[in-house]
């Protein structure tokens, strides 16, 4: 009886977490990555990450939501992220980029940093931005997350997370693939 009732809060809370999400991180049109799935190979390995609304926007037309997609510290350094395309609709009324040195107001280094102002109709489901691409630059997983805030910048929350795992080919892999492309090629001639 006691696991049971465990269950059912557990089961109760998780709801309430995942309807306060705003924004969420997808991964080469995937819009709910595993990040065990996301692996990139150094040094050409990119992903394309979007910002989308798996819900649509909140009930109050008003408001405006700033977000950071940026790094942790931990990973500072192993990949770049760059791009990004608004789309409208469904983004809400006067989005826009944001200038460079918003990390003191989102954690991390590097990243997209961008506002929604809905001043008219709160947006609908959907991607907001997409065409942001991940490059790989470095061996090790890389943290990347989404921040939002409100116009007081007080309340940063982080509203999603993905890991991407990245790797750098053993070199016998590097032999054994670069000998099969040469067999392809010669046996092509």
């Amino acid at each position: 009886m006691r696991k049971m009732l465990i269950l059912m809060l557990i089961l109760g809370v998780v709801p309430v977490a995942s309807a306060a999400m705003i924004l969420q991180i997808s991964v080469n049109g995937n819009l709910y990555p595993t990040d065990s799935t996301i692996t990139l190979t150094y040094p050409s390995g990119t992903a394309e990450l979007d910002i989308h609304s798996p819900n649509g926007w909140g009930s109050d037309a008003t408001d405006n939501v700033y977000f950071g997609l940026c790094f942790t510290d931990a990973t500072a350094g192993l990949g770049t992220i760059s791009g990004g395309v608004y789309h409208l609709p469904p983004a809400p009324d006067l989005s826009k980029v944001l200038g460079a040195g918003n990390d003191e107001f989102f954690p991390g280094s590097g990243g997209i940093y961008g506002q929604f102002m809905c001043m008219t109709v709160p947006g609908t489901s959907g991607i907001f931005v997409d065409g942001i691409l991940f490059h790989c630059e470095a061996a090790g997983d890389a943290v990347v997350q989404l921040w939002t805030t409100n116009d007081d910048w007080e309340t940063v929350q982080m509203q999603d997370q993905v890991i991407i795992h990245q790797i750098v080919p053993e070199p016998a892999t590097m032999v054994l693939l670069s000998l099969g492309g040469l067999l392809f090629r010669k046996r092509g001639k």
